[in-house]
């Protein structure tokens, strides 16, 4: 129907963080006053460069439309419908500040690596399945609360589908 819209932080990747901050390495914001839901679909994570540090990467969200309204780097969204010409109500961001994220739940937990251990590269990908729905006025991000690695650097990515309210 043309409302799957895909995004995902630059090939040179992002670092996808030491602690869960006002810094989320990828988010997703639905903006105040949008007659649209976000269902979050697919979520993916990728290894570009660097040592990973162990840890894991949370589903974070902010559920008070009254905070401030998050910034960051815009990533282009895409609808899925490839050749469609609609673009999304969801503006999806890298590097994004966001006011006092609450944990939601793990996304992936991530071992220690480097770019020469046996078992890389690798791909994370989660079907979330509609299990987060995005409110207008509200923010969900992924971010991670690891070990500092030396320079790690991912992608992120998310499929969404946007739903009229």
């Amino acid at each position: 129907r043309g409302n799957v819209y895909v995004g995902g932080t630059a090939v040179t990747g992002v670092a996808p963080g030491t602690a869960i901050g006002t810094t989320a390495a990828f988010a997703i914001h639905n903006p105040l006053g949008s007659k649209w839901g976000l269902s979050i679909l697919r979520a993916t994570m990728g290894y570009v460069s660097g040592t990973m540090g162990a840890g894991v990467v949370t589903w974070n969200a902010n559920v008070n439309p009254q905070l401030a309204i998050p910034t960051g780097t815009a990533i282009i969204g895409y609808n899925a419908a490839l050749g469609a010409r609609t673009t999304p109500v969801g503006l999806p961001l890298t590097t994004a500040t966001i006011a006092a994220p609450l944990v939601l739940r793990p996304f992936a937990s991530i071992g220690a690596s480097l770019a020469s251990t046996v078992v890389q590269p690798w791909q994370i990908v989660e079907d979330v399945d509609g299990e987060f729905f995005v409110l207008p006025g509200t923010t969900l991000s992924l971010h991670g609360t690891t070990a500092a690695g030396a320079s790690p650097l991912v992608v992120f990515g998310i499929t969404w589908e946007e739903i009229q309210l």
